[in-house]
């Protein structure tokens, strides 16, 4: 986590590591605060914490906006993903 001076997040995530898979998650950078190099910073402790706990390999679930910056460190496109949900089934009267 990254934090502004009074506090408050300015830059986030969460990782967790099962066997060697490590997940990515919920990695956020503040609007305030894009473009600073902050997601890079973050990531990179993720990164860290990981392989600290013996992961080799990592998952990450992104946005269309966060893709950039995860290719940029060296991320690629296994496969696309698409949120869906199932109704809840009809209830009889």
């Amino acid at each position: 986590m990254v934090r502004r001076e009074d506090g408050a997040h300015a830059a986030r995530g969460l990782v967790a590591v099962h066997g060697d898979t490590a997940v990515m998650d919920q990695v956020v950078t503040e609007p305030d605060h894009r473009r600073r190099g902050l997601g890079r910073v973050v990531m990179d402790e993720l990164r860290t914490v990981a392989a600290a706990h013996g992961a080799t390999t990592a998952v990450l679930v992104s946005t269309v906006e966060g893709r950039h910056l995860y290719r940029t460190l060296g991320w690629q496109v296994d496969s696309e993903m698409v949120a869906a949900h199932l109704p809840e089934p009809a209830t009889a009267a």
